[in-house]
């Protein structure tokens, strides 16, 4: 597996695991193959209950590390929970 920040080889994603070049976390909504800004609570799984910080590491067991490349995700994290709150006033 390769951390979707920076391509570096990762063996094993657990809960704790960051990526030993640029540090990020790694189990976390953003970096799951299910992630989803459009879907209910940001998953295309059936989840229970918002995460609402996606960049946080969090127990999800439907984890799933994305193949895809993670580009600026987090001004973009950052702007999309700014939007959602404002919009419901927190």
């Amino acid at each position: 597996m390769n951390c979707p920040y920076c391509n570096t080889r990762v063996d094993g994603i657990y809960y704790s695991t960051t990526c030993p070049k640029c540090g990020k976390a790694l189990h976390t909504c953003v970096a799951c193959k299910f992630y989803s800004p459009q879907s209910h609570y940001g998953c295309r799984e059936n989840v229970d209950e918002l995460v609402q910080d996606k960049m946080r590491q969090n127990f999800c067991d439907s984890f799933s590390l994305t193949d895809k490349k993670i580009e600026n995700s987090d001004s973009e994290q950052k702007k999309a929970i700014d939007a959602f709150n404002s919009f419901f006033n927190i």
